[in-house]
């Protein structure tokens, strides 16, 4: 490590409030300028001209400051209004998921009696009923817009990161709803509809690996 540059780091971050994330940051942003100083310097630019270029491309790190403190004011009633409208929509959709099933298990219960085959009435109306919420977990993984870069610095990159990075563990939040809230239904569908109660719940085992799979494609995507 170049000892100039972490001085100069580690002045940047004496006004940094003393938290685990500004001590996160300050690793992160001696890992990636030496990163860069280094590349440079493979590239033949010499020590002070790579070290000042690494230094003007960090940016500024007073407003990363600004994010690791407590949210004030209306930012704080504006992240709060998000957290609350996110809850009540995941909450709504995983309600309407277990209506739709209901409303299938009693067409399934009254086929009997009726000269119209009911389930698959039940199963088609179940199916156009769970679209509703399969849009709202949709709608609510796309509530964090893309970060948009102002410049080419090391902060913006790590702007661009933290904004990238919340948005996709809602996305991920709204896939493992689906996958749970389906294996729930199809337990209790198929269940009923067979009463093989003694390996129907092999379906929460095909539930786990799809759990795990998302898990995968997610941490490839951080890889890349």
């Amino acid at each position: 490590m170049n000892e100039r540059m972490r001085s100069h780091i580690e002045t940047l971050f004496e006004d940094a409030p003393k938290t685990r994330k500004a001590f996160e940051l300050r690793e992160e942003l001696l890992v990636n300028s030496e990163e860069r100083y280094q590349d440079l310097i493979a590239t033949g630019v010499s020590d002070d001209d790579a070290f000042k270029h690494v230094i003007s491309s960090i940016g500024n790190v007073s407003e990363l400051f600004q994010g690791l403190v407590e949210a004030k004011g209306e930012d704080k009633e504006e992240l709060e209004a998000r957290a609350k409208k996110i809850a009540v929509i995941k909450t709504a959709a995983v309600g309407i998921y277990i209506f739709s099933a209901a409303l299938f298990l009693a067409f399934a219960m009254f086929d009997m009696y009726s000269p119209m085959d009911l389930s698959t009435l039940g199963l088609i109306t179940m199916i156009f009923i769970d679209i509703i919420p399969t849009c709202m977990l949709v709608y609510v993984s796309n509530l964090y817009p893309k970060y948009q870069r102002k410049e080419d610095t090391i902060v913006e990159d790590f702007k661009e990161w933290k904004s990238e990075n919340k948005k996709a563990r809602s996305i991920k939040g709204a896939v493992s709803c689906i996958v749970w809230t389906l294996a729930v239904l199809l337990y209790f569908i198929i269940s009923f509809a067979t009463f093989a109660w003694y390996v129907t719940w092999v379906i929460f085992i095909a539930a786990g690996c799809a759990q795990a799979i998302v898990e995968l494609v997610f941490r490839l995507k951080e890889m890349k």
